[in-house]
């Protein structure tokens, strides 16, 4: 290559001027034009001055174009062009980022890989650009009625199974169709989200908290005597962890023995979904069952699958056999974050505060979500609490004289005094 006394790289051959801007170099004809402020050369991929010329003229005009702030018509066409399934596809190989091109808790890219298989199949072939509300409104219909049929591999098997989206399910996914346009635009391949201002189809008061499906002590009883009458002790183990430690179900199946500190009297916990605190107490109703899986223990892991013991347990396993229990015992419905919710509430009904709770069960919201999503009370406890209440107060002699002329002085002789809670 060599350089020209104004810095421009060129191939070795000498150009022959033919006019403004225009070179033959072998057998084609070279424009000299600015891209992006810096002279350079370009290929007409024509011998002929004419068309040469016009390709000249082309580039001059999307130039200024640019400069004033105005697509050209071709990067217009592109972007029309270009399929949901582009879309998408870039934003996985990113590696799920945030709006602000930060890394996502592995916990959420998990759940986000999920939502991306149904959202491909109905919209991957559809021009990204030209998405509107009302394809959405029909997403929604189609996941509804069972339009998706998921593949998935048990045991080495594959195997299909037609599903159904529910609202919750429905905006979460289109959520990450969302954060997939967000990032073409970012990236100047889109030039607006389509699908900005996208109002939620979940409303507030369909959400089912995990305390409602939360057992009572009384309940719990019941399940784990049902599995180990079946001699389903996996499950049944499972179960009772959870309750007795508030982990979420991904955490506990993770868990390996050499986790279990004795000399502290601790749990070590990787937390999922940035949490906190990682580490569980060992409480007594909890050391009775480790010390009885301890004796049954077959693999480094507490929950080992039944199929292979070096692999943790599945846990829409659980999920399917706890609600076979429940339908079995007719309990209300009950899942595996509901057990969370059981420590919670057990832990309320201690006296804990939901600050020291949100520690416990390391969640970095801290105490409102406690009292918004975790809480609860159960009836039994909430009527003794109402039995401490003291509508009257109870004074002494000395005060109630007091009292007296004091209500004396006031213009109407019947103000009383308001009651009082005791602590």
């Amino acid at each position: 290559m060599n350089i020209t006394s104004t810095g421009i790289k060129r191939p070795h051959a000498k150009f022959e001027r033919l006019g403004e801007c225009l070179y033959r170099k072998g057998g084609a004809i070279y424009a000299r034009v600015r891209v992006n402020g810096k002279l350079n050369w370009r290929s007409t991929g024509t011998d002929n001055p004419a068309d040469a010329r016009k390709w000249l003229k082309k580039w001059r005009n999307d130039g200024w174009l640019i400069a004033n702030g105005i697509e050209p018509k071709g990067v217009v066409l592109q972007r029309q062009r270009v399929s949901a399934q582009e879309i998408i596809d870039a934003y996985v190989k990113a590696g799920f980022p945030t709006r602000k091109m930060r890394p996502k808790s592995p916990y959420t890219v998990k759940n986000e890989k999920y939502c991306v298989n149904p959202v491909l199949e109905y919209f991957g072939q559809m021009p990204a650009a030209s998405l509107t509300l009302g394809d959405c409104d029909k997403y929604l219909a189609w996941r509804s009625s069972g339009g998706y049929v998921a593949k998935f591999t048990v045991r080495g098997k594959p195997q299909t199974m037609q599903t159904r989206g529910g609202n919750r399910a429905v905006d979460l996914e289109l959520v990450v169709l969302g954060n997939a346009l967000n990032l073409a635009v970012r990236r100047g391949v889109l030039s607006s989200n389509p699908l900005v201002g996208r109002s939620r189809y979940t409303c507030a008061s369909e959400i089912r908290h995990c305390r409602e499906v939360a057992p009572t002590p009384g309940g719990l009883g019941k399940i784990e005597g049902w599995f180990r009458g079946r001699n389903e002790a996996g499950v049944a183990d499972t179960v009772c962890f959870l309750a007795y430690s508030g982990l979420r179900i991904g955490e506990a199946l993770a868990m390996e023995w050499e986790m279990v500190d004795w000399s502290e009297g601790i749990l070590h916990v990787k937390r999922e979904k940035k949490g906190i605190t990682p580490w569980v107490p060992i409480l007594s109703e909890m050391e009775a069952l480790l010390r009885d899986m301890q004796k049954r223990a077959t693999s480094y892991l507490l929950f080992p699958s039944p199929f292979e013991p070096g692999k943790p347990a599945d846990a829409s396993a659980i999920r399917r056999r706890l609600k076979a229990a429940c339908a079995a015992l007719d309990l209300g419905h009950v899942t595996p974050h509901g057990l969370r919710s059981y420590f919670v509430t057990q832990a309320r009904e201690s006296g804990l505060s939901d600050a020291e709770i949100a520690m416990l069960i390391g969640d970095k919201t801290g105490p409102a979500i406690i009292a918004h999503t975790y809480g609860d009370v159960r009836p039994d406890h909430l009527m003794k609490q109402a039995h401490r209440i003291r509508l009257t107060a109870a004074q002494p002699a000395s005060a109630s004289k007091e009292a007296s002329s004091i209500g004396s002085s006031n213009t109407s002789p019947h103000v009383t005094t308001g009651f009082t809670l005791s602590h």
